[in-house]
């Protein structure tokens, strides 16, 4: 349809004949019909198996995904469900005794029909197959009635060797959402930019970095002016529901006020696969072809500065401010990735997560043949004899010795997150060509499962765990099954899609949700028993539960529970020691979403149920986002048909929230927590100010001036503070863009990274225990310690505190908070043994008066009147939850398609239903 003023339409008659009043109807209409249209660029559906992007124009052809058998997917959450479905063509094979299936479910020896054929749909980015005409489902509703397969296809420009992914579903469910994650659902990229690694090697400390494991997902970063930043590390940003970003661009912005749609997202740097190392900085230069605003002969840059810290298990960037002449963007990223000083042979992935295969370099040589070779290899070794002396391969033909490649322990990942060792500049190969190049030997390390592992074959007993897969084009490919390459089974982290309201910061996409944080590789967690009265005899006084996080149980305690358990029931002797313990279930399902405040984990296939031997336990998790909760401590809630059902408060997946800082009082306010930071009084500061060495000089930083944003980021246990500070001698525009990371940590300790080019960038990490009690949290017992990978200046001291609050940790051990120092202490080391006067942190206004009280229950009493004259109008309704909407977040929920707002602070409902289908498409 065309929206023309000019049409000789009825309607436009209808005006000419009725005047002005029929004007402003037959403009209204227009109005409606234009909106339409544009709306319907980004919802609409087909027939066939591709289909026209509608901003780029590029086509998204599916054909490809089509199997002459099928595509499997295991339940592990459901006994084993079982969906077979084919992509742009039908199954080979009957499904309930039908041919002519595209989709089939197979559930406990009986098939039940999902899909006849389907519908390819658009909707704002996000694409999926919509399978129709499946079975008539015994729990369906009115509007739907038979089964349902989704089919959801996902951006990666990585060949997984799992690219399907079964959403969570109750046993009941009618409707199923599978994710196919696929290169075919992405936006080309150019080919000027086209790669497979993203490292670079710094020449100072002959350390490398390697950034590639950070393009798996989508970064989201506000720009603190109510649009956010999309940003991939080394790939383009991952095309997806409100994710359409410009072919190649790594960072672009979001404008939710643009009303073009190809406004609406503009190229801020496109993708760069090469970062450089910059004195001692590691950094990403991106430049992007979109003229500058300011300064229309020059056009925007985006640079990434990314800092050294250990600890970090969720590492995302940060948008450290805008450069004086309004065309280059800052961004800082804190990861363990920009750490060079780890053990030779291990590496660290973008979780936070350990690989260590330093054991295997002590090993002897493996001899393999092939083709009439004797090959020698070793890993991170020189492999010895008869290779020459820093020789890592080589193989032997004809009593000579030819080199494969110099021997190294960098460990490195693929593009699909798998591990590889690649030994370079061996001995010179002729090629097709009639070039020459150099040998290189690349080892492939794959996971060992259980039976590798109990044939011996790991630890290369009988040679079979080294495999040659080729030896052309110059290049020893080996594969290597070992235990040591074993990562995280499942995800712990999920996405949900989130509707802002007008009143938050941000705009509308995918939000994630991650629980890494709580992943504890030196612990378990003990859960506390809080059951209903009625199930209280289930459990003995003597029994106690020990959980971790997507992953199994730390061997502690002499648990006896299988190994790979994720949970643990163990009665307890009297000497400490458990026994007759129970397998609560493994984590073979990866974390799933209930709304943006929920998340569930679940474990299964544990031991034989007591009760119902034909069944086996379980566990479920149901994490709660409480801002007050700090990381919260499992609590057993019940017991129902072999299931145990546990509920988890804490804060690490609460979203970010801007809390204001008052530069008369110097404090930093959270108005959500009534919490109050005063930086005049904190350890850290001199009066409210840091100084940093620059220079030979002394950069004095205030923190209570003007225009600071602070933001809170609870899954890093952090505040952030963002200002400009002006520094006349500190690049070529004599301005600063400050980050402060206030940390919550058992030490105090500080470093400061400046990275001096157009515009100045500072990152300033403040690790201190004053912190902790203005996020909710308890003083940790231990810091694993961190730091900047370069440092222009840095101090550092130790304080040495105690408290009264208790919060659980791993192990289900109490462990008692550091005290927040009083107004006026230096951060040198220090002993409190109380709390002192008017901590650093304290809750917001006096006790409440009994008059008070008694005229607050009146105003409640006097409103819930109202609101029931007002609830059986759903507009009065509406206008009341506005009414009430505290317009002092940061950011403000609602579900798809929904009014039914998630307060942060409040219990969801928990439980996933059909009713919940909208959230997923």
């Amino acid at each position: 349809m065309y929206c023309d003023a000019a049409q000789d339409t009825p309607k436009r008659r209808i005006k000419l004949r009725c005047g002005f009043p029929s004007i402003v109807v037959v403009s209204l209409l227009l109005l409606f019909q234009c909106g339409g249209s544009t709306a319907n660029q980004l919802n609409f559906s087909t027939t066939e198996c591709k289909l026209k992007e509608p901003i780029y124009g590029n086509t998204f052809d599916f054909s490809a995904l089509h199997s002459d058998l099928a595509h499997v997917v295991t339940s592990a959450g459901n006994g084993d469900d079982k969906f077979e479905f084919n992509v742009c063509g039908n199954l080979t094979k009957t499904c309930n005794g039908e041919s002519n299936v595209a989709a089939c479910l197979r559930k406990q020896d009986k098939e039940y029909v999902l899909g006849r054929q389907h519908e390819l749909h658009y909707s704002k980015g996000k694409m999926y197959f919509e399978y129709l005409s499946g079975a008539k489902c015994e729990n369906g509703t009115a509007e739907k009635p038979n089964y349902q397969l989704h089919v959801i296809l996902s951006c990666d420009y990585t060949l997984d060797a799992s690219p399907l992914h079964i959403t969570r579903y109750a046993n009941d469910a009618c409707s199923f959402y599978i994710t196919y994650e696929t290169p075919l659902a992405c936006l080309p990229i150019p080919d000027a930019v086209q790669s497979n690694s993203c490292s670079v090697r710094d020449t100072k400390t002959d350390g490398t970095f390697d950034l590639l494991p950070l393009s798996d997902t989508n970064y989201r970063t506000s720009n603190r002016q109510g649009s956010v930043f999309l940003i991939n590390v080394c790939k383009p940003v991952l095309y997806g529901e409100n994710s359409m970003c410009p072919p190649g661009s790594s960072i672009c912005l979001y404008s939710l006020q643009a009303t073009n749609n190809s406004e609406r997202f503009i190229n801020y740097g496109t993708v760069q696969s090469h970062p450089v190392v910059e004195n001692g900085q590691l950094l990403l230069r991106h430049e992007s072809p979109t003229p500058c605003a300011r300064n229309s002969s020059v056009n925007y840059t985006s640079v990434i500065y990314f800092s050294c810290d250990k600890t970090v298990m969720n590492a995302h960037p940060e948008f450290a401010g805008l450069g004086a002449d309004e065309c280059t963007y800052q961004f800082n990223f804190v990861t363990p990735l920009a750490c060079n000083d780890l053990k030779p042979c291990t590496a660290l992935t973008s979780t936070n997560e350990l690989l260590d295969l330093s054991s295997l370099s002590s090993q002897p040589a493996h001899h393999l043949s092939k083709d009439g070779r004797n090959y020698t290899v070793a890993v991170c070794a020189s492999a010895g004899n008869p290779c020459q002396e820093n020789g890592g391969a080589c193989y032997e033909q004809n009593s000579e010795t030819i080199s494969l490649g110099n021997v190294n322990s960098h460990l490195r990942f693929n593009q699909s997150g798998s591990l590889y060792l690649l030994y370079e500049n061996g001995a010179k190969c002729p090629t097709g060509s009639g070039t020459t190049s150099l040998w290189s030997t690349k080892i492939e390390f794959v996971c060992a499962n259980n039976a590798t592992k109990d044939n011996g074959t790991a630890g290369g007993g009988n040679g079979n765990a080294l495999q040659i897969i080729e030896d052309s084009n110059c290049q020893l490919l080996i594969q290597y099954q070992t235990p040591y390459a074993c990562q995280e089974q499942i995800k712990c982290k999920t996405t949900i899609y989130v509707d802002h309201t007008t009143d938050g910061v941000g705009s509308s996409g995918d939000e994630l949700i991650d629980l890494t944080p709580l992943i504890s590789a030196s612990d378990n967690y003990e859960a506390r028993v809080d059951l209903p009265a009625s199930m209280e005899h289930l459990v003995p006084k003597t029994t106690k539960f020990f959980l971790n996080v997507c992953r199994p149980l730390v061997p502690k305690y002499q648990l006896g529970c299988a190994g790979g358990s994720g949970a643990c029931m163990a009665k307890v002797a009297a000497s400490g020691a458990p026994e007759e313990e129970h397998s609560l279930g493994f984590p073979l399902v990866s974390l799933s979403r209930v709304n943006r405040t929920s998340a569930e984990l679940l474990y299964v296939k544990g031991d034989p149920c007591p009760t119902d031997k034909k069944a086996e336990l379980s566990t479920r998790i149901l994490f709660n986002c409480n801002m007050r909760a700090g990381r919260g401590q499992p609590v057993l809630r019940s017991i129902e048909d072999c299931a145990y059902d546990f509920e988890w408060e804490t804060n690490v997946f609460c979203p970010p929230h801007e809390c204001t800082v008052s530069a008369e009082t110097c404090d930093l306010v959270h108005d959500e927590l009534g919490q109050r930071f005063n930086f005049k009084s904190a350890p850290f500061t001199k009066d409210g100010k840091i100084e940093v060495d620059y220079n030979n000089t002394k950069l004095s930083l205030d923190l209570c001036g003007q225009h600071r944003k602070a933001m809170t980021d609870y899954s890093q246990a952090l505040v952030n503070i963002f200002f400009t500070h002006d520094a006349p001698n500190c690049g070529k525009e004599g301005t600063m863009n400050v980050q402060i990371r206030l940390i919550c940590s058992n030490e105090t300790q500080s470093s400061s990274t400046i990275s001096s080019d157009q515009q100045c960038n500072l990152l300033y990490v403040q690790r201190t225990p004053s912190i902790c009690q203005f996020l909710a949290l308890s003083v940790p017992q231990q810091d694993a310690g961190g730091g900047s990978s370069s440092s222009s200046g840095s101090s550092s001291s130790s304080t040495s505190t105690t408290s009264t609050t208790t919060q659980a940790s791993p192990a289900g051990k109490p462990t008692k908070a550091a005290a927040i120092s009083p107004p006026g202490t230096s951060a040198t080391s220090t002993t409190t043994t109380s709390a002192g006067p008017e901590p650093a942190a304290a809750p917001i206004g006096p006790t409440a008066s009994v008059g008070t009280i008694l005229a607050a229950i009146l105003s409640v009493t006097f409103c819930v009147t109202c609101l029931g004259l007002f609830a059986f109008s759903p507009a009065r309704r509406h206008r009341v939850r506005r009414l009430f909407r505290r317009s002092n977040s940061a950011v403000r929920y609602s579900r798809v398609q929904s009014n039914e707002e998630a307060n942060l602070l409040l219990e969801p409902n928990g439980e996933f239903t059909e009713s919940d289908d909208d959230m997923l498409l």
